[in-house]
């Protein structure tokens, strides 16, 4: 199937030909400096700017009527929104903040399974992306195709990579190993495990669905798995569990910055997701012990830049310095509050 195409489509292939790795769950991307957060509040994109993280202010915004998910690329951000007739993802031309402009959409399909996507990992022109109706499938992000449904047979509820490798966490194989020696065709090692992590999906209101986070630190795996409230660790070769902590909450988001992890969690409207730590805690993955953690409310995504997290909940966009190892506020802006949340230069 092929996006729907305006006049920013010659546009787009540049920028997304020198697109890098981001990660997955870490919605910072490949940004070095970040100088403008991108969130999700259900009805628009808004932008922040905050190159002074002591004083963010509002940038923009564009109408994304029910987003949810939001991922950044140079110059784009990937916009995910959650009811039938609003676009699968929305592809926003961000290279002037001040003007966020509508480039690509791709319309869901039920014929192929997607429907609500769940995690998105792009690296050069490639788009790795899960859906907790359709399983994992590709875009061809330089030629504006959606051009491969890698798994069928399962929902999937998060992706990530390192190198040649592909993991994902899916309702079939639980934490599965694909082989990328060539990026345009995952292919299953028949290597997984379905016995340590959470192969559900939990829905929960009209933006948010539950699932476990799949991250790396490019050396192990790590998984906030939700029914059980634990944060594990697994061997990339053998996909299995090394160790794990009881991090007391549903996570809903995840991200990895310099061997820390940051975990966003809340409780849920609906059973079993409603006994949950509500806010953001951070994690030593070497000592696998907690840092530190800040009581929040309605927290659901965080990212990660240098010395700082961004964090958004019901009331705000917060900013924490964690330079010491500890959050240490620096600022809240109301406008901020929202869904996820993503970081460009």
């Amino acid at each position: 199937m092929k996006f729907l195409r305006s006049s920013f489509l010659v546009f787009l292939v540049v920028l997304i030909t020198g697109c890098s790795d981001n990660s997955s769950s870490n919605s910072s991307g490949s940004t070095t400096n970040a100088s403008y957060a991108y969130v999700t509040d259900g009805a628009n994109l808004k932008v922040i700017d905050i190159t002074d993280p002591t004083a963010p202010t509002f940038e923009s915004s564009i109408t994304t009527f029910t987003s949810y998910f939001v991922s950044v690329s140079p110059g784009v951000a990937y916009v995910a929104t959650a009811d039938a007739i609003n676009p699968y993802i929305s592809l926003i031309d961000i290279s002037n903040p001040s003007i966020p402009a509508l480039a690509l959409a791709m319309p869901k399909d039920n014929t192929i399974g997607i429907t609500f996507l769940s995690d998105l990992y792009t690296d050069n022109g490639i788009g790795y992306l899960t859906d907790l109706n359709g399983g994992l499938h590709t875009v061809d992000l330089i030629n504006a195709s959606f051009n491969l449904q890698v798994n069928t047979g399962a929902d999937a509820m998060s992706v990530t990579k390192t190198q040649n490798n592909l993991f994902t966490l899916e309702q079939a194989g639980g934490l599965t190993l694909y082989d990328l020696t060539n990026p345009s065709n995952p292919i299953a090692t028949g290597v997984s495990n379905n016995l340590d992590v959470d192969i559900s999906s939990y829905g929960d209101g009209s933006f948010l669905n539950y699932h476990s986070w799949l991250e790396t630190d490019g050396t192990s795996l790590y998984v906030a798995n939700i029914i059980d409230k634990k944060l594990k660790k697994f061997d990339t070769g053998t996909l299995t569990l090394q160790s794990e902590i009881l991090i007391d909450g549903h996570a809903t988001t995840f991200s990895i910055d310099d061997n820390i992890a940051y975990i966003t969690m809340k409780p849920g409207t609906n059973a079993p997701l409603q006994n949950s730590y509500d806010g953001i805690k951070m994690y030593d993955l070497t000592t696998f012990t907690l840092l530190d953690s800040i009581a929040l409310s309605g927290t659901r995504g965080c990212a990660v830049n240098g010395d700082y997290v961004y964090v958004t909940d019901a009331n705000a966009l917060h900013i924490y310095n964690i330079s010491s190892g500890s959050f240490v506020l620096e600022s809240s802006l109301a406008a901020g509050a929202g869904n996820y949340v993503a970081l460009g230069e």
